[in-house]
C-alpha cells in the first residue's frame, strides 16, 4: 500500500516535470514567460481533470502552506540571493528596504482599510489579508526584464524588494494574528509588534551570518570541489531557514537571504571560475525545477480553490474588492515612497518610468497563498481571505504578467529601439568585413577558386551596403538630437568595454572579486547613460560598498599588525586586488580609445562626440595610472612583487597560447599538449601562492 502511494507521488512529479519541460520550450517560442504559462497549464489541468473520474483524484488537491514555506521557498530565495548583483544591491539598498519594510506595512494598512470599507470583513481581519497579500513575487517579471535588457538598477530594486518583503509579510501577518488572538490593540501591542519586527530581521541576519560562514565556510575546506560545494549550498539554504525559524524564532527568509549572499561571495573567492560557474548552473537548475513545480501546483491549487472547493460561490464577488485594494496600495507605496526618496536624489533616485514598472510588476504569488491557507479553520472570515488572496494572485499573474512586456516597451525600458538597430547593423558590417579579410587570406594561399571567391565577395559587399543604408537612415532620424547620438555611441562603447573586462578575466589577469567590481562599474555606467547622462558621470567610478567592506579591513588589519608576517601578506592581497582593478581599467581604456574610431567608422558621428569619448577614456586611464604610481611609492617592495607577478603571468599566458597553436597545427601530440598545460598550471599556481596566500 505504501509502495503504491510512493509510486503514485513519483509518477505525479515526473508527469509535472515533463509538462514543465515541454511547456518551457513551447512558451519560449511564443514569447510568454514560462512561469506564467505553467500557472495557466496548472489551471487547465485541474479544470480538465475535474471531469475525468480516472485522474480527478490525482489533481484534486491544494498545496499546503508547509510545502510552500519549508520545501519550496528556501531554495528559491537562496538562489536569488546567491545570484543577485550584490554590489548593485548594496547601492540600491535604501529603496529596496524602504519598499520592503515600511512600504509593506503601509500597504497592509491601506489594503486593510479599503477591504474593511468595501466588504463585510471586519477591519482587523482585513488587515490580516493586507499583510499576506502585500508581499510581491515578481519572478516572471524579473526574468522578462533581464531578457529585454531593462536597466539593471530597476531589476535589482524589484528583486531585492521581493527578497525582503516576503519576510516582512510573514512577520506582519503573525503580528496581526497575535492581535486577533489577544482581542486588543493598544500601545503595548504596537511596542510588541515593533519588537517582533526588529528581532525577526536582526535575528534572521545573525542566523544567516553564522550559518553562512560556518556551513558556507566548508566550501574553503572542500578541496574546491564544485560538486561538494553545490551540496553545501543546498544544506545552507535549508539549515539557515530551519535554525532561524525553530531555534531563534526569527525570520527564516532573512536568514536564507543573508546566507545566500555570504555563500555567493565564498564561491567567488575560494573557487576557480569554472567551479564557481558549475555551482551557479546547479543553482539555476534547482531554481528552475522548484519554480516549475510551484507554478504548476499553484495553478492547480488556484483552480481547485475557485472551482472545485466548497467555498460559497457568493464569496467570489469579494475578488474585485481585493484586486482594487491591492492596486491602490501598490500605487500608494511606489509613488509616495519613491517621491519622498527622490527629494533627496543621490543613488536612491527612482525615475518615473521605473516607478510605473515597479507598480505594475508587483505580482503576487506563493507566499500569499501559503499564508492564507495557514489560517486556522476555526478563524472567522478565513474563506473570505482565502478567496480574495487566490483571486488577486490569479489576476496579477495572468493580467500583470502578460502585459508587463508591452508596458516596459512603451516606457522604453527595453533596449532603445535606435540602439537595437545600430547594434544589429553595425555588428553585421563588422562581421562581413572580417569575413572579407578571411576570404582574402584564403585566396592568397590559393585554397579556393577565384570565381567562387568573387561571388562570395559580391554577396558580402552587397550586405555591407544594405546595412550601411539602414544606418544612414537611422542617423538621419537622430542627427539633429545630439543627446540621442551620444546615447547610441556610449551604450555601444560600454558594451564593448564590458566584453574587454570579461576577456581580461578569461585570461586570468584578474580575480572574480575584481571582475565583480568591474561589472558593478559597467552597470552603473549603463544606468547613467540610460537615464540620459552622457558621458557617464565620474562619480560612478568610486568603489562599491561591498568592495570597500571587503578591502578596507585588510588595510586596517595590516596597518595595526604591520610587524607580523601575516600583515604583509594581507597587505599584499589588498594591494594586488586594487592593482588588478586599475590595470584592467588602464588596459580597457586604452583599447577603447582606439576602438572609438572603429565603432564610429563610416557611421557619420560628429567629430566633437568622437573626441569627447576618447577624452573620457584617456581620463580613466590617467586616473588609474596615478593610483598605481601612488601605490608604488607607498609600497615599493610589494609593488615590485606584483609587477614581477604580472610579467610572469603574461609570459605564461603567451606560452599557453603558443602550445595551443602548436597542437592545432598538428606539430605536437595531444598528450604532449596536456603535459605542457599541466606545467603552465603548476607555474601559475606557484605565482598565485606567492602573491595571494594569506597567513
Amino acid at each position: 500500500m505504501i509502495g503504491t502511494e510512493i509510486e503514485g507521488i513519483i509518477a505525479l512529479i515526473l508527469f509535472l516535470l515533463i509538462i514543465a519541460v515541454v511547456s518551457g520550450i513551447l512558451f519560449r517560442r511564443i514569447k510568454i514567460p514560462y512561469t506564467i504559462g505553467l500557472f495557466l497549464i496548472g489551471l487547465g489541468i485541474s479544470t480538465i481533470s475535474s471531469g475525468i473520474s480516472e485522474i480527478e483524484q490525482i489533481f484534486d488537491f491544494v498545496l499546503s502552506p508547509e510545502v510552500i514555506l519549508f520545501l519550496f521557498l528556501p531554495p528559491l530565495v537562496f538562489e536569488a540571493a546567491y545570484h543577485i548583483n550584490k554590489r548593485l544591491m548594496a547601492r540600491k539598498i535604501v529603496p529596496i528596504l524602504v519598499l520592503a519594510i515600511p512600504g509593506l506595512i503601509f500597504s497592509t494598512l491601506i489594503v486593510g482599510y479599503i477591504i474593511g470599507f468595501m466588504t463585510p470583513v471586519p477591519i482587523v481581519y482585513a488587515m490580516l489579508f493586507g499583510a499576506l497579500i502585500s508581499a510581491t513575487d515578481p519572478v516572471s517579471v524579473i526574468g522578462l526584464f533581464r531578457n529585454m535588457g531593462a536597466p539593471a538598477g530597476l531589476t535589482t530594486i524589484l528583486e531585492g524588494e521581493s527578497l525582503f518583503n516576503d519576510a516582512s509579510a510573514i512577520v506582519t501577518f503573525n503580528i496581526v494574528l497575535g492581535i486577533i488572538a489577544a482581542g486588543t490593540f493598544n500601545i503595548s501591542t504596537i511596542i510588541y509588534g515593533a519588537e517582533g519586527i526588529i528581532w525577526s530581521f536582526s535575528g534572521g541576519i545573525i542566523t544567516g551570518i553564522i550559518s553562512g560562514f560556518l556551513i558556507g565556510g566548508l566550501i574553503a575546506l572542500s578541496e574546491k570541489s564544485a560538486v561538494v560545494s553545490s551540496v553545501i549550498s543546498v544544506v545552507t539554504a535549508y539549515a539557515s531557514y530551519l535554525i532561524a525559524e525553530s531555534v531563534f524564532h526569527a525570520s527564516g527568509i532573512i536568514a536564507v537571504v543573508t546566507a545566500g549572499l555570504i555563500v555567493g561571495r565564498f564561491t567567488s573567492v575560494w573557487l576557480k571560475s569554472e567551479d564557481s560557474k558549475e555551482i551557479s548552473e546547479f543553482q539555476y537548475f534547482s531554481a528552475y525545477l522548484v519554480n516549475s513545480l510551484i507554478f504548476l501546483l499553484m495553478g492547480i491549487t488556484t483552480a481547485n480553490l475557485l472551482v472545485n472547493s466548497q467555498i460559497d460561490r457568493e464569496l467570489l464577488i469579494l475578488i474585485p474588492a481585493g484586486i482594487i485594494a491591492v492596486f491602490i496600495s501598490r500605487a500608494a507605496v511606489i509613488y509616495i515612497f519613491s517621491g519622498i526618496m527622490n527629494l533627496f536624489k543621490g543613488e536612491d533616485y527612482i525615475p518615473l518610468k521605473y516607478q510605473h514598472a515597479l507598480f505594475w510588476g508587483g505580482l503576487r504569488g506563493a507566499v500569499a497563498i501559503a499564508l492564507a491557507l495557514s489560517i486556522s479553520e476555526d478563524m472567522p472570515f478565513k474563506d473570505e481571505i482565502v478567496i480574495m488572496a487566490v483571486g488577486v494572485v490569479l489576476f496579477t499573474i495572468i493580467v500583470d504578467g502578460i502585459t508587463t512586456k508591452p508596458l516596459a516597451k512603451k516606457l522604453g525600458l527595453d533596449r532603445p529601439s535606435n540602439l537595437a538597430v545600430y547594434e544589429y547593423f553595425s555588428t553585421v558590417i563588422h562581421a562581413k568585413k572580417e569575413g572579407l579579410t578571411a576570404l582574402d587570406s584564403l585566396l592568397k594561399n590559393r585554397r579556393i577558386d577565384r570565381g567562387i571567391a568573387d561571388k562570395i565577395r559580391a554577396d558580402y559587399e552587397d550586405e555591407i551596403k544594405e546595412a550601411m543604408a539602414e544606418l544612414k537612415d537611422l542617423f538621419s532620424e537622430v542627427r539633429s538630437e545630439e543627446n540621442k547620438l551620444k546615447k547610441l555611441l556610449w551604450i555601444r562603447l560600454i558594451m564593448v568595454e564590458r566584453s574587454i573586462y570579461e576577456e581580461i578575466y578569461g585570461y586570468g589577469y584578474i580575480s572574480e572579486v575584481v571582475l565583480d567590481e568591474l561589472r558593478y562599474y559597467i552597470n552603473m555606467k549603463l544606468d547613467e547613460v540610460s537615464a540620459g547622462t552622457v558621458p557617464p558621470h565620474e562619480l560612478i567610478q568610486s568603489d562599491s560598498i561591498e568592495y570597500s567592506i571587503f578591502i578596507t579591513p585588510a588595510w586596517w588589519i595590516s596597518a595595526l599588525f604591520n610587524r607580523f608576517k601575516f600583515a604583509k601578506n594581507l597587505r599584499k592581497f589588498a594591494l594586488t586586488t586594487e592593482y588588478q582593478k586599475q590595470i584592467a581599467m588602464i588596459s580597457s581604456a586604452r583599447q577603447m580609445e582606439f576602438s572609438v574610431d572603429m565603432i564610429t567608422a563610416e557611421f557619420g558621428f560628429p567629430d566633437e562626440i568622437i573626441l569627447e569619448a576618447k577624452d573620457e577614456f584617456r581620463k580613466i586611464s590617467g586616473r588609474a595610472e596615478k593610483i598605481i604610481e601612488d601605490m608604488a611609492m607607498r609600497y615599493p617592495e610589494l609593488s615590485e612583487d606584483i609587477e614581477d607577478y604580472y610579467l610572469r603571468l603574461s609570459l605564461l599566458i603567451q606560452d599557453e597560447d603558443y602550445y595551443e597553436e602548436m597542437k592545432n597545427k598538428g606539430l605536437i601530440f595531444p598528450n604532449v599538449y596536456e603535459d605542457l598545460l599541466k606545467r603552465v598550471d603548476k607555474e601559475r599556481k606557484n605565482l598565485e601562492d606567492h602573491i595571494f596566500k594569506i597567513v
